[in-house]
């Protein structure tokens, strides 16, 4: 296990900053798990880390020994680092057996050391069985697993992994997210993850850092940021929301856009505000705070997903899978609000809304 420590890194390619000051301590045994859209420099960080770039200023420390900073450079095959990449970069030409023991052969361990580590790494990723198999003869995710296995088989002390489930199927990512994680808590290994997969970061992280154009906008667990986003950008990046603009006065928040109907509001801010209301938080009810017409509803099985034309703003609504067949499009309906998350209407939200479309 290690620790890894940033101190002020930024980085540069000429004039454009990628990264910008960039601070933190990764703990022994950690899953983190750098997110954000493509470009933001979750990518160049963890290349900083490898040792496949240096930093334009700062300084890394992997434990405590300085690996990057000043006139300091230490190779990445010198870091004790295991690292899988998007692509599974396993050799054809090699069975499973041999792309597992590659990174000891070429270390020259010895031929009993070998098959004994690779036996156990087989088996911590569920692959003993296939050993003579070639990657032709495997599936994706058996070939991820191969790329997986090699690079924990010299026992690394911290695991970089760049966007390693992106080429797989629905299902399989899935599947694949639990299995990552429960080797990392059964190696106990500290773990360095990028995605720009929401979900992936929920599902597997201790720690999330959410990045955008080169600067952490918020770190924490899954739930912090999910439930307390610090701006606008987290909430819409992590999970699904809608923003309404309304106007906080009087113990309540009234919107102008659903023909001035209001919700309660006990919070700090008076004035222009701009509410974001996760869909799941929005239910159908008797007697709600908030009343429309139900536009659509999509069924999906597990949950029915619904737009509620309220004024002439649209809601949308995650329902139970359950209430599909009690609604009918057309419908007048009454809606709950659970929870809600109020910001300044500092302009931001439209800026960046254009940025994204």
């Amino acid at each position: 296990m290690a620790t890894v420590t940033i101190k002020h890194i930024t980085k540069a390619f000429g004039d454009n900053v990628v990264l910008k000051e960039f601070n933190e301590t990764f703990q022994e045994g950690e899953f983190i798990t750098l997110l954000g859209p493509s470009g933001c420099g979750k990518t160049t960080m963890l290349r900083i880390i490898a040792g496949f770039e240096k930093p334009t200023t700062g300084e890394l420390y992997i434990d405590d020994q300085l690996v990057s900073g000043g006139k300091t450079f230490i190779p990445p095959e010198k870091r004790s680092i295991g690292m899988v990449f998007q692509s599974y970069a396993v050799w054809p030409h090699m069975n499973v057996f041999d792309n597992v023991a590659y990174p000891l052969t070429i270390k020259k361990v010895n031929k009993a050391e070998i098959k004994k580590n690779v036996e156990r790494v087989l088996e911590i990723v569920h692959l003993s069985q296939y050993a003579q198999r070639f990657p032709n003869q495997l599936s994706g995710g058996q070939q991820q697993r191969v790329a997986l296995a090699r690079a924990l088989v010299a026992a690394p002390k911290l695991l970089l992994l760049d966007e390693p489930l992106s080429n797989l199927d629905a299902k399989l990512r899935e599947s694949m997210r639990f299995e990552i994680k429960e080797i990392q808590r059964q190696l106990g290994i500290t773990v360095v993850y990028v995605t720009h997969d929401q979900t992936e970061a929920m599902a597997m992280s201790d720690r999330i850092f959410l990045i955008n154009r080169g600067v952490v906008q918020q770190s924490g667990t899954p739930q912090e940021i999910y439930n307390s986003p610090a701006n606008q950008f987290v909430a819409d990046f992590l999970g699904k929301v809608d923003f309404f603009k309304g106007e906080a006065k009087d113990g309540r928040i009234v919107f102008p856009g659903m023909d001035h109907q209001s919700i309660p509001y006990d919070g700090p801010r008076t004035g222009k505000v701009e509410v974001a209301v996760r869909p799941e938080n929005i239910y159908f009810t008797e007697n709600g705070v908030l009343s429309g017409v139900l536009e659509a509803q999509y069924y999906l099985g597990d949950v029915d997903d619904c737009r509620v034309r309220v004024g002439d703003t649209l809601v949308r609504v995650i329902a139970n899978g359950y209430e599909f067949k009690n609604l009918k499009e057309g419908q007048k309906v009454s809606l709950g609000v659970r929870d809600i998350m109020v910001f300044e209407d500092d302009g931001l939200l439209e800026q960046m809304l254009k940025i994204q479309t």
